[in-house]
C-alpha cells in the first residue's frame, strides 16, 4: 500500500495527486510511468509550432544541457549549507565584466532553475540577461532534482526531508549568495525570485538581516509571503485537507512530494496531446494558477512538464498551508507543546519584516489565483522601506505567466531590464 501511495505522488508533468484523485487513474498511470522512456514527442506534436524558438525535446534536457544547446557558456557549481545540504548552482558567465552586479534567479515551489530557460532565447529571463552581458546565476533549492545531496544524509532518509522553505532562506540562500560574491568579487548582487523564490528571500532578509547589505536590488515576481486569499480551487482543496493529507503521508512514511521522474515528459505527451488546447494538463494548470489561454504556448507547456514538478518536501507544502490558514508570515507551526520547546512560546514566531532593508520591486497580477493582489499589496504596505510596485498590465496574466507567457517579456522582463540599467547608471553617476 505504501508503494502505491508513493507511486501516486510520483506521477509526472503537472499531473498532481489531485489528478489521481479526481480522474481515477491511480492504477494505470504509475504502470505507464515505470515503463515510459523520454522521447522527442508524439507524431501529432510534429505539426504543432511553437511561438518560441524551442523544441519539445527541451523537456528531456537538464539545465546545463539547455543552456549549451542554445549556444551559451555554462558552469556548474555546488555549495554546502551550514546544515549540510549540497546545493547546485548553474552559471551563465558573462564574456566580459560589463555590469557591477551579478544576477541570481531563484525558482518557485516544485520548480527548478530550468523555469527561467524554458521559453528559450530572446524570451526567457536568464537568456535576456545573458544577452545584455549580465553574469547570470540560477539556483536549485534543496530537495529538487538538482539538489538532493547532503554531507551525511541520503535523499532516501526521512531526516533529509525534515525541512521547509524556512531552511532554504536561512541556510541555502546565504550560502549561495556568498558563493556568487566570492566567485565574482562583487560586493552585491541583484536578486530575482518567482513565487517561493521570493519567500526564501524574505525569510533570509528578515532572519539574517546582515544579508540585506549584499543585495543591490530584489525583484519579487508574485511574492508568496501572504497567501490568505488564494483563489485556486485545487490549492484551496489541498489546504482544506492539509491535516488529513499530513496524517496519510505520516502513516505511510512519505516525506517527499512529487519528485522528478525521467518518465514524466512521456506521460504528459500521452495524456495531454499538444493538438488538444484544452487537454487535461491545461485544465489542471488553469485551475491552479488562473486561466490565460491566449498567452499559453502548447509546446512550452509540454517542455515544462519534463522539468516540473522537480520535487519538494511534504513539510514544505504544509508550511504554505499554514500561511494560508493563519494569514500570517511566520515559522512552521509544530503544535503548542512542540512550539514551546522549539520557540519558547506556544505560537510560532512571525518573521520580522521590519528587518528587511534591501530595496524591493514587486510585480503582481490580477488573474494570479495563487497570490491574490490583496495579499501582494498587503505585503508591500508592511515593508519598512517602501517598495516599487508594478501591476502587470495584462488583466489575464496569471501566476505561471511570470515564467511561461508569450507576453512575459514585454509585460515583466523588459521593465526589469530597463530598471537594472537605470539603477546601474545612477550608481555609476553617484561614484563619478
Amino acid at each position: 500500500m505504501a508503494r502505491t501511495i508513493e507511486r501516486m505522488i510520483r506521477v509526472g508533468g503537472l499531473i498532481s495527486p489531485l489528478l489521481v484523485l479526481l480522474r481515477g487513474t491511480a492504477g494505470a498511470v504509475p504502470q505507464v510511468l515505470e515503463s515510459a522512456s523520454v522521447g522527442n514527442g508524439s507524431e501529432s506534436s510534429n505539426d504543432i509550432r511553437s511561438y518560441f524558438a524551442i523544441d519539445v525535446e527541451d523537456g528531456a534536457l537538464r539545465t546545463p544541457e539547455l543552456i549549451t544547446k542554445y549556444g551559451y557558456p555554462v558552469e556548474s557549481h555546488q555549495v554546502t549549507s551550514a546544515d549540510g545540504y549540497i546545493i547546485s548552482v548553474t552559471r551563465i558567465p558573462s564574456k566580459k565584466v560589463v555590469h557591477p552586479w551579478p544576477v541570481l534567479l531563484v525558482h518557485g515551489l516544485l520548480a527548478s532553475s530550468a523555469d527561467f530557460l524554458i521559453i528559450g532565447p530572446n524570451n526567457s529571463l536568464a537568456y535576456l540577461l545573458a544577452d545584455r552581458g549580465y553574469d547570470v546565476w540560477l539556483a536549485d533549492m534543496r530537495g529538487n532534482r538538482y539538489s538532493l545531496g547532503h554531507t551525511r544524509l541520503t535523499s532516501d532518509s526521512p531526516d533529509y526531508w525534515d525541512f521547509t522553505w524556512h531552511e532554504m532562506g536561512y541556510y541555502d540562500l546565504p550560502a549561495i549568495i556568498d558563493l556568487i560574491l566570492r566567485q565574482t568579487g562583487a560586493r552585491q548582487l541583484n536578486y530575482i525570485g518567482h513565487s517561493q523564490g521570493t519567500t526564501v528571500f524574505f525569510v533570509m532578509a528578515s532572519s539574517r538581516p546582515e544579508y540585506n547589505d549584499k543585495i543591490a536590488h530584489m525583484y519579487a515576481l508574485s511574492p508568496a509571503v501572504f497567501v490568505k486569499h488564494m483563489r485556486s480551487p485545487l490549492s484551496r482543496w489541498l489546504v482544506q485537507h492539509a491535516n488529513l493529507l499530513q496524517d496519510l503521508f505520516d502513516t505511510f512514511g512519505i516525506h517527499r512530494f512529487l519528485p522528478h521522474s525521467d518518465g514524466q515528459l512521456k506521460i504528459s505527451q500521452m495524456l495531454c496531446p499538444l493538438a488538444e488546447t484544452e487537454n487535461l494538463c491545461m485544465q489542471i494548470v488553469s485551475l491552479t494558477v488562473g486561466p490565460n489561454p491566449k498567452m499559453v504556448d502548447m509546446v512550452a507547456m509540454q517542455v515544462l512538464t519534463g522539468h516540473d514538478p522537480a520535487g519538494a518536501s511534504v513539510k514544505q507544502l504544509m508550511h504554505f498551508a499554514q500561511l494560508h490558514r493563519s494569514g500570517k508570515f511566520r515559522q512552521y507551526d509544530y503544535g503548542r507543546r512542540n512550539n514551546t520547546e522549539r520557540y519558547s512560546h506556544w505560537k510560532p514566531p512571525a518573521y520580522n519584516l521590519s528587518a528587511i532593508t534591501a530595496p524591493v520591486t514587486i510585480f503582481y497580477a490580477r488573474n494570479d489565483w495563487l497570490i491574490d493582489p490583496r495579499d501582494a499589496l498587503r505585503f508591500a504596505r508592511l515593508l519598512p522601506k517602501e517598495p516599487t510596485v508594478h501591476l502587470v498590465e495584462d488583466d489575464n496574466f496569471n501566476h505561471l505567466d511570470f515564467t511561461m507567457a508569450k507576453n512575459a517579456r514585454p509585460m515583466v522582463y523588459e521593465r526589469i531590464l530597463s530598471d537594472l540599467a537605470k539603477r546601474e547608471r545612477t550608481a555609476t553617476n553617484g561614484r563619478s
